[in-house]
Formats: structure tokens, C-alpha cells, sequence
């Protein structure tokens, strides 16, 4: 996969001619809509087929994908759409990229229940597992009720699987760490709370749980460890995985509300998977930069590894980005959170290049709305190759993506381009 940056003056058809690509599949490939021309400094994702079906009449995806020995979800995941439309005669498919894959990947997708269909389509293909978010957790160790079936539906057309999102959030207010310390000091809530998860994930099909279970009390320090390992006890005979989510640290001891509760040795060692969230570095009310700088990343990752084994660590991608006003006044300047694609609808519509930050390894634009400055930090292809790279130069077990409730075709598209997923 090559990437290209695009430069003043250039268009898709003249990208196009320089790396003898079809315009319209450099446009779908990087979710450019119809007549849609590239911004300067954007990067596009160019990919070259090792392998390509021409469609007759009466071919099926199931057809091909027999033919050539793969799956409907790789001819999915290499052609965005296909899951829609189906083959159309007269049209090229893509069967395999010629690319130097990174090896294989266990990826998971968070996404909110009423998520739109099309765009569960776009990214599910490329996830081996998705998450409904979420199951609330009360004191007395309940759960609340969530409206998945049509999330759960598409998860199953796409051929993926599924996992039961258990979290002590609490909308609008956040997550409550005192939640979990109410059940983590009771037997009969955890006794509550491991049967109710038994049940949901038999009841809804799921293949195991995810717990994000966030500002975990430091006094509930080794409680929490200790309870993930009695859950893991009750579901792994069943052959049903513990995954737990836990905020970013690099140091064994800390102070942060976010971290102080968590031990990261022991959560490992209790669970079959722990999703990383490297992440909200920049976050809504902090000052403008990068979502998931690639140095910082790098160092939570890096002690992450010395506390768990790194088979079970996915690393957290987030697939959105922030716009702050300009000038930030800490305390008072509060940023609203955009999409990737819409990052670059904004340069489009300002008329302002994409800017990108070596050293954080992320995009970024700054213009001007209603009068006053903005600046805005996202996600391209560039910056998901790094943190893809990342992953397999530390070995770890995959990627997670908060959330797929927001478009990046381009994401997916660079995803199955650099990794076997099935």
C-alpha cells in the first residue's frame, strides 16, 4: 500500500494517471463521494489487486469467493460497497491487494446500537468482533436493557461476532466509580451481575464479554482484578472470553482518578483479552493536539507489554477527531468532537490545506468559522498505518476502534490492506 499526499493543483484523475489506478476506485477506497476532488494535503490510500474477477452474468459473491478459495468477507472488505450492491456484470472485483501484509490481526468495533446500517456495512466486514454499547451495570449488580437486535443482525450478515458490553456508565453524568466499588465490595451483586451476563450472552448469541468498567477506586485497587478473575471462571468452561477495557498509564503507580484503581499485571493475568484505550490524549476540555499521539502511544504500549503478556493486548484506535476554538483558556474552551471525514470536509470548505504533525504521527487543520479561529486534530491514512505498524512491531494481539458509529472508509480500507484478518 502506497500512500499519496495530495498537492496543490492535483485531481483525482491526474493521481489517478501517475499511479495507474482507476479515479473511481482511488475515490472509493479513501470515501471520496461522486465528483468529489481531494484536498491539498490530504492523504489517499493507493492500492494495487494481485488478483481480479471479472463479473459474469449470474455470479454471486458466494460464487467467487468459492471460485478463488476466500471469503465473502475479504471480497467485502477489498470492495467497498459489495456487500450492498453484490456483483454487478460488467465490473471488476478485487479478490486479493498486492501488498506486504503486516501479518494476522484480531480487531473488535464498539458501536452505539442505533448505528445506521450502512455504515455498520462499511466497517464490520474488516472487525472479527463488534460491541453494542452498552449494558449499564447497577449497585445491586443488574443490568440494564439495550436495543440491539438490528445491530446484532447486521454483525451476523457481516459474518462477524459479537461481544456482550457490560460498563458502569451512567448518562448523561459519565462513568461512577462508585458503582463498581458497591459491587465489588458485595457477593450478592457480583453473584447478581456474573449470572445476568450468563444469561444476556446466551439469550443474544454473543461469544463473550467486554467489561469497561472506568475510574476504578484505588482502594478497589485489587478488588477489581480479583472479580474479573471469578468471572473468567465462570465463563471461560463455557468457552466464553473476559475482555476488559482499561485507560491508558505507563507507570505502575498513579494518582490520576482514571488509573489508580487499576493494576495492570493482574488484569492481564485474570482475562482472556485487555483493550488499551490510547486515546483522548487530546480530549474535549484539554488543549489542542493530536487524539492519540503516536510518542505517547508508543510509551503506554511499551509498559504496557511488561505487565501483559502482549498475545492478549489490543491497542485502541480512536475513529473521530476534536475541533477546539482558538485562543484555549483552560477551564473555559471546550471542543466539539468531529469525524475524520468531516475533518476534511471543513479544509474542503475553508479552502485550507491539511496540515501534518511528524512527530504525533496525526493531521491537522486550522480555519476560520463565524469569525473565529479553529483547530482541528483527526485521523487519515497516515496516521493509522503508524499505529497499525506499531502494533505488529510490539506484537501485540490486534486493534480496537472506538467507535463505528462514525464513517472512515479509508480506515478500512487501509486496515485489510496491511493485515489478514480472517
Amino acid at each position: 500500500m502506497l500512500i499519496h499526499v495530495t498537492k496543490k493543483g492535483e485531481t483525482l484523475q491526474s493521481i489517478a494517471r501517475r499511479y495507474t489506478v482507476s479515479a473511481a476506485r482511488l475515490a472509493r477506497d479513501n470515501g471520496l463521494a461522486a465528483g468529489e476532488e481531494p484536498v491539498g494535503g490530504q492523504a489517499l490510500a493507493i492500492l494495487y489487486p494481485a488478483r481480479v474477477h471479472f463479473v459474469r452474468r449470474g455470479d454471486t459473491t458466494a460464487s467467487i469467493a468459492r471460485r478463488y478459495g476466500v471469503s465473502e468477507r475479504q471480497l467485502w472488505r477489498c470492495n467497498p460497497g459489495l456487500i450492498e450492491t453484490g456483483p454487478v456484470a460488467g465490473e471488476r472485483v478485487v479478490i486479493s491487494w498486492r501488498q506486504n501484509t503486516l501479518g494476522r490481526f484480531e480487531t473488535l468495533g464498539y458501536a452505539y446500537p442505533g448505528t445506521r446500517r450502512e455504515l455498520l456495512l462499511s466497517s464490520l466486514p474488516s472487525m472479527r468482533l463488534a460491541i453494542p454499547f452498552t449494558h449499564e451495570v447497577s449497585r445491586l449488580g443488574g443490568l440494564s436493557a439495550l436495543n440491539d437486535t438490528a445491530m446484532l443482525e447486521t454483525v451476523r450478515e457481516c459474518g462477524a461476532s459479537s461481544l456482550l458490553s457490560v460498563s458502569n456508565l451512567r448518562e448523561p453524568d459519565g462513568f461512577d466509580g462508585e458503582t463498581v466499588h458497591a459491587i465489588l465490595t458485595s457477593e450478592e451483586a457480583q453473584r447478581r451481575l456474573i449470572a445476568e451476563i450468563q444469561t444476556l450472552i446466551r439469550e443474544r448469541g454473543h461469544c463473550g464479554v467486554d467489561v469497561d468498567f472506568e475510574y476504578v477506586l484505588a482502594v478497589d485497587r485489587e478488588r477489581y482484578p480479583a472479580f474479573l478473575r471469578r468471572l473468567s471462571d465462570a465463563l471461560e468452561p463455557e468457552g466464553h472470553p473476559v475482555y476488559v477495557a482499561v485507560a491508558a498509564k505507563n507507570e505502575d503507580n498513579t494518582t490520576s482518578r482514571l488509573t489508580a484503581g487499576l493494576d495492570y499485571k493482574a488484569i492481564g493475568e485474570a482475562v482472556s483479552a485487555v483493550l488499551i484505550m490510547t486515546y483522548d490524549y487530546g480530549y474535549l476540555s484539554g488543549p489542542p493536539m493530536a487524539v492519540s499521539p503516536l510518542p505517547m502511544v508508543k510509551k503506554t504500549l511499551e509498559y504496557a507489554v511488561t505487565r501483559i503478556d502482549r498475545k492478549k493486548i489490543l491497542m485502541g484506535i480512536p475513529n473521530y477527531g476534536y475541533n477546539w476554538p482558538l485562543p484555549y483558556e483552560a477551564g473555559k474552551t471546550r471542543a466539539r468532537s468531529v469525524t475524520n471525514e468531516e475533518a476534511v470536509s471543513l479544509a474542503r470548505t475553508a479552502g485550507v490545506p491539511i496540515e501534518y504533525d511528524e512527530d504525533a504521527e496525526a493531521p491537522w487543520i486550522r480555519y476560520r468559522e463565524n469569525g473565529v479561529e479553529r483547530e482541528v486534530w483527526f485521523e487519515d491514512a497516515r496516521s493509522l498505518r503508524a499505529k497499525l505498524r506499531l502494533a505488529a512491531r510490539l506484537g501485540l494481539r490486534g486493534v480496537g476502534f472506538w467507535n463505528l458509529s462514525r464513517p472512515f472508509v479509508q480506515g478500512w480500507t487501509v486496515l485489510s490492506a496491511l493485515f489478514r484478518i480472517d
